[in-house]
């Protein structure tokens, strides 16, 4: 349940929290050490005074020579003694030879070494003789309480300091997580902004190339290519319209003329011939359409195999001639025997027989048409020449584009519906190969189509 209350709050929060929690995990732990680690240093600092103080007890005894004149060792007497400090002087039998400073000591068992008691630190250290004997204990102690009181101190800033940091941490992470993601509530509030109808909004981030900046430049660049797929499909669908209203338009306007009066039986055959040649025109508007639809829905029948395409392309140009015939065009060949490669025949057969078509269109009577066929490095490359004036360099680009025309009645006079370059394109994409177009003027136009043998 927590969790999902959680997960409920804003995402700058959220980071903020997690990032104060590792910091107040990170801040514990560091001051767990750093408590001990001062703890053991002020232990090491009074042992070191207590060993260093009964160091200097001892250099001033001469214990043969004490022994013998009063049968004990006695302490010097120089500083007055403090409250917090004490050294005593005991004998092998456990007899009080010398006690000096406070009062108040616990003193510990003999142990060589150094002990705590309720309090305070003892020292304990054998006397040796001459004869490498002990011949008694000296014992040095030190209270605990100012290094107690120190430990608390240090206790309680701690205790201030830690949360201290952890809120101002708390109020950077937030002011940094908000920065961060500001790019992102950039984002959210174009995204509201943006319709069907106008896709022309930008994040335009100009922060540095991170994480967030590269999803605000994807964003944009999804923008842009939404904004380019609705301008084709509204293009697409305009030109639709219009390819589409023109034969229909005709077909009503001849079936009206025919209806006005009563007509002999040639001319209404010679109407039906006319409305036959407009249905012909709007099926194959339709085919191409339906083509280019199933294409954009990866929905177009695929069957590829092995297949000789020098075969395919002899077929087709046998097809071509009689129309190259009719305007008296030169049609010349050169195809080899043995082409292979891979693909679908209907889809090759209607590639080619779209290309020579429009070869056949819209070259001049009297030109010619060069149909070249050869192998490629790792496939075959196909190149149809047609003479004539060429096509202007500004147009190169946007041929292959749905319903464009170099000239805005060309359609119209060739019967043509403006689909077929980009119909030859989607087929040739799908084999995996490439299609190029280039014209240089009064050179004629050349179609370059590149297929990989699989």
């Amino acid at each position: 349940m927590k969790i999902l209350k959680l997960s409920k709050l804003p995402i700058r929060l959220r980071l903020t929290l997690w990032y104060v929690l590792l910091m107040a995990i990170s801040f514990a732990a560091f001051g767990v050490v750093l408590y001990a680690r001062f703890q053991h240093s002020l232990v090491n600092t009074i042992d070191a005074s207590l060993q260093n103080v009964a160091a200097q007890t001892l250099a001033t005894f001469e214990v043969e020579e004490d022994l013998l004149e009063s049968g004990k060792l006695l302490l010097e007497r120089t500083d007055p003694p403090g409250d917090d400090f004490a050294i005593r002087l005991i004998s092998a039998e456990n007899e009080v030879w010398d006690v000096y400073g406070a009062e108040a000591v616990v003193w510990t068992a003999l142990n060589e070494g150094f002990t705590t008691e309720q309090g305070w630190r003892v020292f304990s250290q054998p006397i040796i003789d001459v004869g490498s004997t002990p011949v008694g204990w000296i014992q040095t102690a030190q209270s605990l309480k100012n290094a107690s009181d120190t430990l608390e101190d240090f206790r309680s800033q701690l205790y201030w300091g830690i949360p201290l940091m952890l809120l101002l941490a708390g109020v950077g992470g937030y002011f940094l997580a908000d920065r961060a993601l500001h790019p992102i509530d950039e984002i959210t509030r174009t995204a509201h902004t943006i319709e069907a109808g106008d896709l022309s909004q930008r994040i335009a981030y100009a922060g540095p190339p991170d994480e967030v900046g590269r999803l605000a430049h994807t964003f944009d660049q999804m923008l842009e290519r939404l904004q380019a797929a609705f301008t084709r499909e509204r293009r697409f669908t305009g030109d639709a319209a219009h390819e589409l209203r023109t034969p229909l338009t005709a077909l009503k306007g001849q079936i009206e003329v025919t209806l006005g009066k009563e007509r002999q039986p040639k001319e209404y055959q010679r109407t039906l011939v006319g409305l036959a040649e407009q249905v012909d025109r709007l099926i194959r508007l339709s085919n191409a359409l339906l083509f280019l639809s199933r294409s954009d829905q990866e929905s177009v029948s695929w069957e590829p195999y092995s297949l000789n395409l020098g075969d395919l392309l002899r077929v087709i140009s046998e097809q071509i001639e009689p129309l190259a015939q009719e305007k008296n065009l030169r049609f010349e060949r050169d195809i080899p025997a043995i082409l292979p490669t891979f693909g679908d025949t209907d889809h090759l057969i209607r590639l080619f027989l779209n290309l020579l078509d429009n070869a056949v269109k819209y070259t001049p009577h009297g030109g010619q048409i060069i149909l070249r066929a050869y192998p490629s490095q790792a496939g075959v490359q196909v190149t149809i020449h047609n003479s004539g004036p060429g096509i202007p360099a500004e147009h190169l680009p946007h041929l292959f584009e749905r319903f464009y025309r170099v000239e805005s009645d060309r359609s119209s006079q060739s019967g043509g519906t403006g689909l077929g370059l980009a119909i030859a394109q989607e087929i040739v994409r799908r084999h995996g190969g490439e299609i190029n177009v280039s014209s240089e003027p009064q050179q004629g136009v050349i179609v370059v189509v590149y297929l990989p043998q699989s």
